[in-house]
């Protein structure tokens, strides 16, 4: 028994390949692509469009072309808006806590100041009070009287110094508004 290789009573072109004992041409033809065939269309209906239809490769890589052109132009920008918003994240709590801190503490050396002021009026009444002319001038604005003294009443009252219509709050700075709109402040 003679084994032959493709080349003996066949032909050119007709033996078998020794891998796959299929013939050549059938070989080379499942090698080959195989094109996506278009799919059947109903009768009287019409054909579906693409979206990419009318569109060349040209005119898409022309617009990708110049698009990457125009990011190249304001790569410097970009890069720099993108650094600037990454500082503002990282940097944002620190500065809302400190700028929370500034006010808090503002706020607290006002009390401090407004308690150190009724500290002293508190303290300018006893040292009055600790003389005869003060503890006598006390007496009378409670309505005593000394020996030899008539009592005269006035009705009507004078207005405190100090006192007016507390209701309306103080206007803050506008640069105060805005940071405590921008720090969330209370």
């Amino acid at each position: 028994m003679a084994v032959t290789t493709g080349a003996g009573s066949r032909g050119k072109g007709q033996g078998r390949s020794l891998a796959s004992g299929r013939p050549r041409q059938r070989a080379r033809a499942e090698q080959r692509p195989r094109r996506a065939s278009a799919p059947k269309q109903k009768a009287g209906a019409k054909p579906a469009r693409s979206p990419l239809a009318g569109v060349s490769l040209g005119s898409i890589r022309e617009k990708g072309e110049g698009f990457l052109d125009s990011a190249d132009r304001f790569r410097t920008a970009l890069v720099v808006v993108a650094v600037l918003l990454v500082i503002f994240a990282a940097l944002y709590a620190p500065a809302q806590g400190l700028y929370c801190a500034w006010r808090d503490q503002g706020v607290q050396q006002a009390e401090l100041d407004e308690l150190t002021k009724a500290n002293e009026r508190y303290q300018s009444d006893i040292d009055r009070l600790q003389t005869r002319e003060g503890i006598e001038d006390e007496a009378r604005r409670r309505g005593y009287v000394a020996e030899g003294e008539s009592e005269i009443v006035v009705d009507g009252t004078l207005p405190e110094d100090g006192q007016q219509d507390g209701s309306a709050e103080e206007e803050l700075p506008w640069y105060l508004a805005l940071g405590d709109f921008v720090f969330q402040y209370r």
